[in-house]
Parts: C-alpha cells; structure tokens; sequence
C-alpha cells in the first residue's frame, strides 16, 4: 500500500529553481523554434531541457 509522507523527498532538493527555470526555458524555445520553423532553436531548446533533467543527479548539499 501507497502511505505518503510530509517529509520533503530527493527529488526536491537544492536544485529545484534552477530545474524548473531551466525546463521552462527549454519549453519556450522549442515551441518558439518550432513555430518559426528554426530546427537549430528545437534543438537548443532540446539541450536545455536535458541539461535541467540532469539536475536531479547532481549531489545535495546538506
């Protein structure tokens, strides 16, 4: 059975502004890229959506 908990998880950590930041960012400009037909801009909004995933795996800081 599924018991949630109030503690604050892994997943939320030092990180979590800059992941959200850069996951919007990453957003925006793969929906401006691929509006104004720019594949390169896809792609650059493609990176920075990787490079906010990766975030997660970075080590906390306590």
């Amino acid at each position: 059975m599924f018991r949630p908990s109030r503690r604050r998880g892994r997943s939320s950590g030092d990180h979590l502004s800059w992941r959200v930041g850069l996951l919007g960012a990453g957003a925006l400009l793969g929906l401006a890229g691929m509006g104004s037909s720019h594949g390169w801009l896809v792609w650059v909004g493609v990176g920075v959506l990787v490079v906010g995933l990766l975030l997660r795996f970075l080590p906390r800081g306590e």
